[in-house]
């Protein structure tokens, strides 16, 4: 799966193991509560969905998903600093919204931090609809806004 965003050279494929210390990089500065680089190195070797938005060599941001046999979890979107508001993240999203009709799913979910309050109106303007809230849900300090979206 390739996709070139023509305006930002950005081109979007799948994440490989070569790419752990980058992910990393960015996981890092990015998130408070990082996942940690053995969670990563044990997803990409699995059958989870693991894209990158690549400028040139360098990778602009990620998107991991989780499908099962009746929806898709977004577990993890992320762009680094220098390459938000670009359009990367709402492509790598709408991508998955692809991935997901052709493989016959229709429902994708997502946790997100309640304090997020970029990324909450974000998933809103996708058409993310709150489902409930999950307590503690980050390491029982914060509690997360479930939110599901229903493909037609």
């Amino acid at each position: 799966m390739m996709l070139t965003l023509k305006k930002d050279r950005i081109i979007i494929r799948d994440l490989s193991l070569s790419h752990l210390s980058a992910i990393s990089t960015i996981e890092r500065d990015c998130f408070e509560d990082p996942w940690p680089d053995e969670w990563f190195l044990a997803l990409l070797q699995t059958d989870i969905i693991a894209w990158g938005a690549f400028r040139g060599h360098h990778l602009a941001g990620y998107l991991v998903a989780m499908p099962s046999t009746d929806h898709i979890h977004l577990a993890n979107i992320v762009v680094s600093r220098q390459y938000r508001r670009q359009g990367i993240a709402r492509t790598m999203v709408r991508r998955l919204y692809e991935y997901a009709r052709r493989h016959g799913q229709n429902l994708i979910t997502l946790e997100v931090r309640q304090s997020n309050h970029a990324a909450i109106a974000f998933y809103k303007n996708e058409g993310f609809e709150l489902d409930r809230i999950a307590e503690g849900y980050y390491r029982g300090k914060e509690d997360a806004l479930v939110f599901n979206l229903e493909l037609n």
